[in-house]
C-alpha cells in the first residue's frame, strides 16, 4: 500500500509522507463532517460554514494523527530503533521501522505511547470545547472543537482493541511474547483473535448499513476489512522478515544467469531467448561479461520492422544503480527495493562487476517453501 506515498516534510528526524489512499480517506472525511456529522449536532449554520468545519476538522484530524505517531517514532528511537520515517495512508498512518522490537518491554512502550498521545489530545480539545462553550464564542469554533476532542478519544479506544495490528493488538502481542518468551507464537495468537473483531467489525458496519448510518456503517465495513486484511498476513510477514534476517544478496543470487549477447539482432532475441524462457529481463553480454540488460519494455519501444536489424547491444540498457544491487545489500532492502521499483530482476555487483542477478521470482518461491515447513511450538 505505501508504494505510491509523497513526501512533505521533516520534523524531528522524520521524513513525514502521504500515500495516495490519502486522498480518499481526506474526501471521506470532509463529507462526512460536512453532510453528516456537523449538520446533525449544529444544524442551522449554511451549506459553506459545514463545508469549512469539515475541512478544518479534517486538517485537526491529520495533525492529531501525526503526533499519535510521532509518539511511536520517538519512543522507538529512544530504544534505538530505525524509522524509515511517518506515512499517513487510507486509515491512518504508521511509523514505518526497519526492525521488530527486541524485547516484549520495548514492544509495550511503543504500542502504548500512541493512544496514550491521543487521549491527551482528547482531553486538550475536550477543555478547549468548554472554554469556548463558557465562553460563548462562535458555533463552528464549538463545533469543530468538540469533534477534535471526541474524535481523538475515538483513536485512542479504537488502537486499544487487541486486534493486530493496531497498538491494542501490539500490547497483547507483547503480554503473549513475554508470558512464553516466543513472538512467533504471540504473533499468530495476536493476529488470530484480531480476526474475530476484525468479523464483529465488519458485521456491526453491514448492520448500520442497513439501518439509517449509511456513513457510518461504510467506515465500520472498511475498517474492519482492512483489519481483517493486516491480521491475516501479519503473521506470513513477520516470518518472511525472519527467514530473511542476516542474509544478503549474495545468499540468493544467480551466479550463472540465462545471458544474450550483445551482438544478435533484436529478433533473434524474441525467436532464441524471450518465447523459450520467458523472462522480462535479460542480462546482456559481451566478450563473456555481463554488460547491461534488455527487457520487455526495451523490445517494445522499437518497431518490429527494426528487430531484424537492430542488435541488441544497440538498444540495451547499461548497469545502473536502477537495474543493479550490491552483492553485500541486505536482502530484505533488495526485496523492498524491488516491490518498490516494480523491477522483479535485477543485476547483482560486487567490486564493480556484474556477478549474476537476482530475482522476486527466486525470492518468493524461497519465502512459500519457508511457509510451508514453519511450524509454530
Amino acid at each position: 500500500m505505501l508504494r505510491r506515498k509523497v513526501a512533505l516534510f521533516k520534523l524531528l528526524g522524520f521524513t513525514v509522507s502521504v500515500d495516495a489512499s490519502w486522498v480518499i480517506i481526506l474526501f471521506l472525511v470532509v463529507w462526512s463532517l460536512s453532510k453528516g456529522v456537523f449538520p446533525s449536532y449544529f444544524p442551522d449554520l449554511g451549506e459553506q460554514t459545514y463545508w469549512v468545519m469539515g475541512v478544518v476538522g479534517a486538517m485537526g484530524l491529520f495533525v492529531s494523527i501525526l503526533i499519535h505517531e510521532f509518539s511511536h517514532s520517538l519512543v522507538a528511537r529512544r530504544y534505538g530503533l530505525d524509522i524509515k520515517g511517518i506515512t499517513l495512508f487510507i486509515f491512518g498512518g504508521v511509523a514505518e521501522m526497519k526492525d521488530e522490537p527486541a524485547t516484549p518491554k520495548i514492544e509495550f512502550l511503543m504500542a502504548i505511547a500512541g493512544p496514550l498521545a491521543s487521549l491527551m489530545l482528547a482531553i486538550l480539545f475536550g477543555a478547549l470545547y468548554l472554554a469556548a462553550n463558557i465562553g460563548e464564542m462562535m458555533v463552528p469554533v464549538i463545533g469543530i472543537l468538540w469533534y477534535l476532542s471526541l474524535i481523538n478519544m475515538m483513536v485512542a479506544v479504537f488502537n486499544m482493541l487487541p486486534a493486530f495490528p493496531t497498538d491494542g493488538g501490539r500490547i497483547l502481542r507483547a503480554l503473549l511474547w513475554w508470558i512464553k518468551g516466543n513472538i512467533n507464537w504471540a504473533t499468530l495468537v495476536a493476529s488470530r483473535i484480531s480476526l474475530f473483531f476484525a468479523v464483529g467489525i465488519i458485521f456491526m458496519g453491514f448492520m448500520q448499513l442497513v439501518g439509517d448510518n449509511s456513513i457510518g456503517g461504510l467506515w465500520w465495513i472498511l475498517i474492519g476489512s482492512f483489519l481483517f486484511s493486516a491480521a491475516n498476513t501479519s503473521y506470513e510477514r513477520l516470518l518472511v522478515k525472519q527467514s530473511f534476517e542476516g542474509k544478503t544478496v549474495r545468499h540468493f543470487m544467480n551466479r550463472a544467469p540465462v545471458t544474450v549477447p550483445s551482438h544478435i539482432t533484436l529478433q533473434a532475441f524474441v525467436d532464441t531467448y524471450l518465447y523459450p524462457y520467458h523472462y522480462k529481463m535479460f542480462p546482456v553480454t559481451r566478450n563473456d561479461r555481463i554488460v547491461g540488460i534488455i527487457t520487455v519494455g526495451i523490445l517494445k519501444s522499437h518497431l518490429h520492422e527494426a528487430w531484424q536489424h537492430l542488435e541488441v547491444g544497440k538498444v540495451m540498457q547499461p548497469q545502473n544503480a536502477e537495474n543493479s544491487v550490491d552483492a553485500r545489500t541486505p536482502i530484505n532492502e533488495a526485496l523492498t527495493k524491488m516491490t518498490e521499483t516494480g523491477i522483479s530482476r535485477m543485476l547483482v555487483t560486487e567490486q564493480g562487476r556484474t556477478v549474476g542477478i537476482i530475482t522476486l521470482k527466486d525470492l518468493l518461491e524461497y519465502i512459500a517453501l519457508k511457509m510451508e515447513l514453519e511450524t509454530v511450538p
